[in-house]
C-alpha cells in the first residue's frame, strides 16, 4: 500500500515536470504560469503545489530532470569507429546532436531569466554544475582513454561544448543549416589538429 501511494507520487512529480518542460518550450520562461503548468499536467492545484511549492523551484526541477534523463541517454558503451580521426568527427557530430533537444532550449530560458533574478542564478547554478561534469564525463567515455589522455585535450573538450552551445544559440536567429555545417566542420579540424597533431 505504501509503495502503491509512493509511486503514485513519483508518477504524479514526474508527470508535473514533463508538462512544465512543455509549458516553458512553448511559451518560454515569463509564459510558464503555473496554471498552464497544472492544465497540461492534469493535476490539481494542491497536488502542484504539494510537490513544488514555488514556481522557479518547478522550473529549475523540470530542466534538471529533463537534463538527466538526457544525458542518461547519451551513447554511452556505444561503439565509436576505431580510426581515431573518424572518431573524433563522430563525437563531435553526437555532441553537436544533443544541443538541438528540448532541454538546451529550456534551460536557456532558465539562463537568461537568471541574469536578472539573482535567487533564480543562485537556485539553478549547483544543478547545472552537476549537468557540466556529467556532460564532461560522457565526453570522456564518448572519446575513449587514449584521445582523453592527448596534451590539451582538457581544454580543447571544454572548448568543445562551449563553441557548440554557441552554434545552437545562433540558430535561434539563423536556421540554415549550411553555416551549422561549416562551423562543424571546423570543429572537426580543430579536434584532428589538438588530438591528432601527426596526422
Amino acid at each position: 500500500m505504501v509503495r502503491a501511494v509512493q509511486t503514485r507520487s513519483l508518477d504524479a512529480q514526474r508527470q508535473i515536470l514533463d508538462a512544465a518542460v512543455e509549458v516553458m518550450l512553448e511559451h518560454g520562461y515569463s509564459g510558464a504560469s503555473t496554471l498552464r503548468i497544472q492544465e497540461r499536467a492534469q493535476v490539481s492545484r494542491g497536488r502542484l503545489l504539494h510537490h513544488f511549492p514555488s514556481r522557479d523551484d518547478l522550473l529549475i526541477a523540470a530542466v534538471h530532470h529533463l537534463a538527466k534523463a538526457r544525458v542518461g541517454e547519451l551513447p554511452s558503451g556505444h561503439t565509436w569507429p576505431a580510426d581515431l580521426g573518424e572518431r573524433v568527427d563522430a563525437v563531435v557530430e553526437a555532441m553537436a546532436a544533443t544541443f538541438t533537444q528540448g532541454y538546451f532550449w529550456a534551460a536557456t530560458e532558465l539562463w537568461i531569466a537568471a541574469r536578472t533574478h539573482p535567487s533564480l542564478r543562485d537556485a539553478l547554478l549547483e544543478g547545472e554544475r552537476d549537468i557540466a561534469r556529467a556532460i564532461r564525463m560522457a565526453m570522456d567515455d564518448f572519446f575513449g582513454p587514449e584521445l582523453a589522455a592527448r596534451p590539451g585535450y582538457d581544454d580543447f573538450r571544454d572548448v568543445l561544448f562551449t563553441s557548440l552551445r554557441g552554434m545552437a544559440l545562433t540558430t535561434t536567429f539563423d536556421p540554415r543549416e549550411e553555416p551549422t555545417q561549416r562551423h562543424l566542420e571546423r570543429l572537426k579540424r580543430l579536434a584532428r589538429a589538438t588530438l591528432l597533431p601527426s596526422a
